[in-house]
């Protein structure tokens, strides 16, 4: 078994380049009478030409076998036929139907994988031949420079939104696809919105900070020893004595069956009470 293409002229390429260029489009709508711009990007009417109208018929050859008059022949099946501009702008296996190829092999007698093992050898060589071509023209540079200029284009919306906190689309709603800046005033307003959250959120932390620490100085004496240097009175203590009767009875190892580790944090509290 064996794949064969032929290749044959076709009376037009059937297929359609590029845009020449990137060009910005404007879009414009209002929501409760507020008015909004947003900068997309489509492809310039003018395209690239693509003159070759070549195009590939796949076939396969079962082995040869002797005819009623005596001649060696073979059974041949066709695949596909596939453009040149095709294998530019897809992958060869596209270009085949699947079922196709299980027909082939049930009538050959021979595992399906055997024959795409067998397309695939000559279609791949193939494939990068015309690619190779292609890479040369001046269609294939222009693709070059908008895939840069696109991927650019989102990198900058990816990190436009992770700055300033906000949907991707807003990007375009200040920027063209080039990064020329249009939507200057909602360009200030999202910095002046980012201006004022981080503001807040500075007072927000300073408060939380001030609070704690006052938190701390006011109460957190009462764990380290405040009573020693004279921060509370003698009626306080008296409750703080009474606090450790009641917290001694009830943690006591012997009430605890033997756990004397409640115990420990009694009389910790009661050294740091200064009782």
């Amino acid at each position: 078994m064996h794949c064969y293409i032929q290749e044959i002229q076709m009376k037009s390429s059937n297929s359609v380049g590029c845009g020449k260029e990137l060009c910005v489009t404007t879009t414009n709508w209002s929501v409760n009478g507020i008015s909004y711009t947003s900068y997309g990007y489509t492809y310039s009417e003018e395209r690239f030409n693509r003159p070759i109208k070549t195009a590939y018929k796949v076939t396969v050859h079962d082995k040869s076998y002797r005819n009623d008059k005596g001649k060696a022949t073979k059974k041949q099946y066709h695949v596909t036929t596939i453009k040149y501009y095709d294998l530019v702008d897809f992958s060869w296996y596209d270009c085949i139907v699947e079922r196709k190829i299980d027909g082939i092999a049930e009538k050959m007698s021979i595992d399906p994988e055997i024959v795409w093992a067998e397309i695939e050898s000559k279609l791949e060589a193939l494939q990068d031949k015309v690619r190779d071509e292609f890479a040369q023209t001046e269609e294939f540079k222009a693709q070059e420079k908008h895939d840069a200029i696109l991927h650019e284009y989102m990198v900058k919306k990816h990190k436009f939104a992770e700055k300033y906190g906000v949907q991707k689309n807003e990007y375009d709603m200040c920027f063209e696809i080039l990064g020329k800046l249009r939507g200057k005033e909602y360009f200030e307003k999202i910095k002046r919105d980012y201006r004022a959250r981080k503001e807040y959120e500075q007072k927000s932390s300073d408060y939380q900070r001030n609070y704690q620490s006052n938190y701390n100085n006011y109460y957190g004496g009462y764990g380290t020893g405040a009573l020693n240097r004279g921060h509370s009175s003698d009626k306080e203590k008296e409750y703080y004595k009474k606090f450790y009767k009641t917290l001694a009875a009830k943690f006591h190892p012997d009430v605890l069956g033997g756990d004397n580790g409640p115990m420990l944090l009694v009389n910790k509290l009661k050294s740091e009470w200064g009782i």
